[in-house]
């Protein structure tokens, strides 16, 4: 009996194994298609890998090769950044929003269809809100640098047209001189070119060859926007704090001459001989325009690698140290 009961044992075992070894060989067969799909399929990995949280991660893939899917932890506790575990992390948006709260904006326009159903041969134009330049890595943005009155940037850019000259300029005194009125710029009364200031009466002022003042008292540490746009004969001077708009001309003569200047200069203005006559000031930004073309932006900077302080200009990619004497004072980090 024990002998046929072997016997049936090992009958049924090898049929097993022949049925299974048929069904690998059957293209229609569920082990035919598990086993080949197995060997194919991208698996995703267990979560918890190490310095990878359960729960606080997500599915990544590389090309490279032929590909990996893996996993790549998240970091949103911003009060313990480590390097060495956390710096391969992905930021989540509570972390990026509780670490910029103060990100620099600028003013633009966008065109909108106002009449899409009729093809959009009509368009609006919309004003927003984007977020300002940045700078490259070994710089770091300051929110103004302020002149002692010895200091000074030259832009290195020359107007060879003063006629096509735009300039804007954000800005406070701390000090008004005592005579002369042009503040930053080129000298009118000995190159032609555009002035952005305060006059000998103390009063905010533009002007395109010193043809025109204004009536409006100046005064130190109250931050202005100068908008100076020759080309357009337009002049503006707005409180920045309290969005009021102080000063607006659009009549002043467009008389300029065409020789050859000196470069235009921040915190002064370039006189005859190309001196610099220099002042007390914050400067928080300051755009050149030339025939409408943006020619120079400039941006309050640090210099990482020596603690230097400047402007950085991102048009052209370089950085403007101080063409004076002394150091500038450093406004927060922005």
């Amino acid at each position: 009996m024990l002998k046929k009961m072997l016997f049936a044992l090992m009958f049924a075992i090898v049929a097993t194994v022949t049925h299974a070894e048929s069904d690998l060989k059957t293209v229609a067969s569920k082990a035919y298609v598990d086993t080949q799909i197995e060997t194919k399929q991208l698996k995703i990995p267990a979560a918890g890998q190490p310095n990878v949280g359960a729960g606080e991660t997500v599915m990544t893939y590389t090309a490279t090769g032929n590909g990996q899917i893996g996993e790549r932890a998240l970091y949103s506790d911003i009060s313990s950044y480590d390097a060495t575990t956390d710096g391969d992390k992905l930021i989540t948006a509570s972390a990026l929003n509780a670490t910029f709260t103060n990100l620099p904006t600028t003013p633009t326009t966008k065109l909108e269809c106002a009449n899409e159903s009729d093809g959009c041969t009509l368009w609006t134009i919309v004003d927003q809100t984007a977020y300002a330049r940045g700078l490259p890595d070994g710089y770091t943005r300051l929110e103004y640098i302020q002149s002692t009155g010895t200091q000074y940037i030259d832009t290195g850019y020359v107007y060879t047209d003063n006629s096509t000259a735009h300039v804007v300029i954000d800005t406070t005194f701390t000090n008004l001189p005592d005579s002369g009125w042009k503040m930053h710029g080129v000298s009118g009364s000995a190159f032609g070119g555009p002035n952005v200031g305060v006059n000998t009466l103390n009063k905010l002022g533009g002007a395109a060859s010193g043809d025109f003042y204004t009536d409006v008292p100046a005064s130190i540490n109250i931050r202005y926007l100068f908008d100076l746009d020759v080309q357009n004969i337009f002049f503006s001077v707005t409180d920045v704090a309290t969005g009021t708009v102080l000063v607006t001309k659009n009549n002043f003569g467009n008389t300029f001459r065409d020789i050859i200047r000196p470069s235009y200069v921040l915190f002064g203005y370039k006189s005859s001989g190309d001196a610099v006559i220099k002042n007390s000031s914050k400067i928080y930004s300051a755009q050149l325009y030339d025939g409408g073309v943006l020619v120079g932006d400039f941006i309050p900077a640090r210099r990482n690698s020596d603690s230097v302080l400047g402007m950085y200009d991102t048009v052209s990619g370089t950085f403007k140290e101080n063409a004076g004497t002394g150091t500038f004072t450093a406004g927060p980090d922005m």
